[in-house]
């Protein structure tokens, strides 16, 4: 079977599937992607080497459907968020890029989306022997197919396969060099916040005070901090010369953007507490069963409050009369602690440090309720889809 993963971002879900049908020899792989070169310089690349080629995308590959990779035409392609302009298979697969509880991921935000997908592989509303959605679990699969729109026939529940490399630690050891800081000996704390939000602390006050606060109370811990942030060109001079201040006074912090390290699988197996406002990466980091904190991302559900979107023209920045509107559920469903005040995100800091299993029944809970409890085999449902999808044979959804 011939594969070709077309990524927006590698990383995530993508990138372990890659990675696991890189290493069968019934599939026959390439990966398109925004930066080959860029990749090949992260350490996940130099510990988890590719056999597969890596090709850079470019703005004519996009347009040139199948003959996109010379000499190679795939049976089918796995996207993540975006679909080229002319399909390079006629059979496509969607591994969404997140499981998350932002929304809403309607018929009315998707109908660029569903747009996209009719035009490269058939109708996705309609039942398609062509066109499959990957969903994360049972309330993920009724989210697509009540909401998105999309026909239930359409999608598999796959899990997340990123969860199949995640519930497996890693040898900090083998992370020498990729940080700045002693991984082995030293706890480490990764903050990776969303940026729909405009800053991080706006609804409890001015971003460059408590993020100073939390960097010297995780210091105080004795531990690290990596501060994973949204591509750089998504944020004002001014707040990007306030992290540079940050990292000035603060040793043993790091400060990521996602164009220039997009990979954070790395950093989600060197953490030992993640720090989110209710970024996607939380349903990642569940899988290692330490410690979340869930930063409540504003004053109140019903208080008016700032939104961020990506549009062609650039950022545009909304207000909304409510965080109803664009959550899929509500916040207090996850997996671990909920902070909603500086003061209880601090005192949580403190417990996630000092009491590593806190949040250990939660997250499995949350994972069996929404992920299929990450039981180390989504790679495989995904390869039958993907079968499935070749052969033309239908297999059952659940």
């Amino acid at each position: 079977m011939k594969v070709l993963v077309w990524a927006t971002t590698f990383g995530a879900d993508l990138w372990s599937f890659a990675r696991f049908l890189d290493a069968r020899d019934d599939v026959d792989l390439r990966v398109v992607l925004d930066d080959p070169e860029g990749f090949r310089r992260q350490k996940v690349a130099e510990l988890f080497p590719l056999r597969a080629p890596l090709l850079r995308r470019g703005r004519l590959r996009t347009y040139l459907g199948p003959l996109c990779v010379p000499g190679f035409v795939p049976d089918v392609v796995v996207l993540d968020n975006w679909v080229p302009k002319v399909a390079p298979a006629r059979r496509g697969l969607v591994l969404w890029h997140g499981f998350g509880w932002k929304g809403p991921n309607d018929r009315a935000e998707f109908a660029p989306l569903h747009r996209a997908l009719r035009r490269a592989f058939g109708d996705p509303c309609r039942p398609n022997p062509r066109f499959r959605w990957h969903c994360f679990g049972p309330s993920d699969f009724e989210h697509r197919t009540q909401v998105s729109g999309f026909a239930p026939e359409n999608c598999r529940l796959v899990g997340a396969v990123s969860h199949d490399d995640l519930r497996v630690p890693l040898d900090r050891a083998r992370l020498a060099g990729a940080y700045p800081f002693d991984v082995v000996r030293r706890k480490t704390v990764l903050f990776a916040p969303t940026w729909h939000y405009g800053e991080v602390f706006a609804h409890w006050g001015e971003d460059a005070r408590i993020f100073d606060r939390l960097l010297g109370r995780i210091a105080q811990h004795g531990a690290n901090a990596i501060v994973r942030f949204h591509d750089r060109h998504r944020y004002p001079p001014s707040y990007l010369r306030m992290l540079r201040d940050l990292a000035r006074r603060h040793r043993h912090v790091v400060f990521k953007f996602k164009d220039e390290a997009p990979d954070n699988f790395l950093d989600l197996q060197v953490a030992d507490v993640l720090l989110t406002n209710f970024s996607s990466i939380a349903n990642l980091f569940y899988a290692t069963l330490r410690p979340t904190i869930h930063v409540y991302p504003v004053r109140s559900e019903d208080e008016a409050f700032v939104w961020r979107v990506r549009t062609r023209a650039g950022v545009e920045t909304r207000v909304l009369p409510s965080v109803r509107y664009v959550w899929k559920f509500p916040p207090e469903r996850n997996g671990g602690l909920l902070a909603r005040s500086e003061d209880q995100m601090i005192d949580q800091l403190d417990q996630a440090l000092e009491d590593p299993a806190c949040c250990r029944d939660k997250a499995l809970a949350f994972l069996d309720e929404h992920m299929l409890g990450a039981d180390g085999k989504a790679g495989e449902r995904a390869l039958s889809v993907l079968r499935e999808l070749v052969s033309g044979e239908t297999s059952p959804r659940h």
